[in-house]
């Protein structure tokens, strides 16, 4: 494995845990929006709702890239290339 496909998982990796923000970020809109549609708040229910439906898409990227970052190919690619990069700097 050489460095851009390391520097790639990375990459992924952090856009994985952005996905993964935004996506908790629409489940808490869910929550508020059913709280205030309990407590007979429609109109607010109703912002929290549309608020939240463009971030819950944010779910299936996020299992996506974890399925990539996660294949064992990689993990021991991305090691054994670390591991190779340390032993030159010492």
């Amino acid at each position: 494995m050489d460095a851009s496909k390391v520097y790639l998982r990375d990459f992924l990796g952090l856009i994985l845990v952005i996905l993964s923000v935004l996506a908790l970020l629409g489940a808490i809109f869910d929550v508020l929006a059913v709280l205030n549609y309990v407590s007979d708040e429609k109109a607010r229910a109703s912002v929290y709702l549309h608020e939240s439906l463009p971030l819950l898409i944010c779910i299936l990227p996020t299992f996506i890239i974890a399925k990539i970052i996660n294949r064992p190919s990689w993990i021991i690619g991305s090691e054994d290339y670390r591991l190779m990069m340390a032993k030159k700097m010492h």
